[in-house]
């Protein structure tokens, strides 16, 4: 099981990741937005699962 929540947590993290790289490269502002809000919310299930975690 935390063998699971961590890839689990590792993925989310990774996604994050890939997001910010792509909002350097946006080249319009909704493109922009549109990731700031997926990463927004991939960060609070993330924070979750690691308050689960502790």
């Amino acid at each position: 099981m935390k063998d699971q929540m961590a890839e689990a947590r590792a993925r989310l993290q990774a996604s994050i990741d890939g997001l910010e790289r792509r909002m350097k490269m946006d080249a319009n502002d909704l493109e922009y937005e549109t990731h700031l809000r997926q990463k927004r919310q991939l960060q609070q299930i993330l924070d979750r699962l690691k308050e689960q975690a502790e």
